[in-house]
């Protein structure tokens, strides 16, 4: 998959933290749904409950992978469907919500069988990226305040950071204070390598979900419905027929005052 330079880190970094209250979530309801599914089946009230857990599941994959690209194409939404023509009036409009029969075909989609394996396999994927996203910049932010650090330690509590036999012995002639400086720089080094990292992240998760899901269709607006006019008559021809009318109209003028009319006796 290739990298897309418009893809934000910060983007990427909300993303990830939000993969673990989200996935808690799928996870539990998606395997209780097919357990529930599977064992009430032979009395034939499982069957709806697996129907719509794999609709549920493979509609909540597909928004997924919306935001997941909107994030690869640079913070373009593709969340929010283009905007569907109303429909003239007599017609009757297209339900919203799937109706029971929907739900049923769904036990012989594929799709909602992944949805259903990416819900359940992806939990562990889902939580190391969280964990990821949360503690490696946390810790890298961390070592950046290490003179800060050294000063509170020392000032508030008496001790002294960075004097150990480890600093000593690879940072002899340094003080406490200008070892405490060296590890912040070497903080600001690898916070430049940390939106690296979550967007490396973000790719990968975003390859996982699409193996899953598969290629995302985009809606394409619909064609705007315009009012039928008659042809517009060339130029040269409406000049024509007006200057005939004109015409027509200084005869008759001329025709009768050569005969004007008489009154009659009555």
């Amino acid at each position: 998959m290739k990298s897309n330079p418009r893809a934000s880190a910060y983007g990427a970094w909300r993303l990830q933290l939000g993969l673990l209250p989200l996935g808690v979530t799928a996870f539990v309801l998606t395997l209780t749904g097919i357990v529930l599914g599977l064992s009430l089946s032979l009395v034939g009230i499982g069957i709806p409950i697996l129907a719509g857990t794999l609709a549920w599941s493979a509609a909540r994959m597909k928004r997924e992978q919306r935001r997941w690209v909107a994030w690869q194409n640079g913070g373009q939404a593709l969340d929010e469907p283009y905007a569907v023509q109303q429909p003239p009036e007599g017609e009757a409009a297209a339900p919203v919500r799937s109706s029971w029969k929907s739900w049923f075909r769904s036990l012989g989609n594929p799709l909602g069988y992944r949805a259903a394996a990416h819900q359940l396999l992806g939990f562990p994927l889902r939580i190391a990226l969280f964990v990821i996203s949360l503690t490696v910049p946390l810790s890298v932010f961390a070592v950046m305040l290490a003179p800060a650090a050294y000063k509170v330690s020392d000032y508030l509590y008496g001790y002294v950071l960075y004097d150990d036999e480890t600093m000593r012995m690879l940072l002899p002639p340094l003080s406490p204070f200008e070892r405490s400086l060296v590890v912040s720089g070497i903080g600001v080094i690898l916070m430049l390598f940390v939106p690296v990292l979550l967007r490396a992240c973000g790719r990968l998760y975003a390859a996982w979900l699409g193996f899953f899901a598969g290629q995302l269709e985009i809606a394409t607006p619909a064609a705007a419905i315009l009012p039928v006019q008659a042809p517009a008559l060339p130029a040269a021809e409406a000049a024509g027929d007006w200057l005939a009318r004109a015409e027509a109209a200084i005869s008759r003028y001329d025709e009768d005052a050569r005969h004007p009319q008489t009154p009659q006796a009555h």
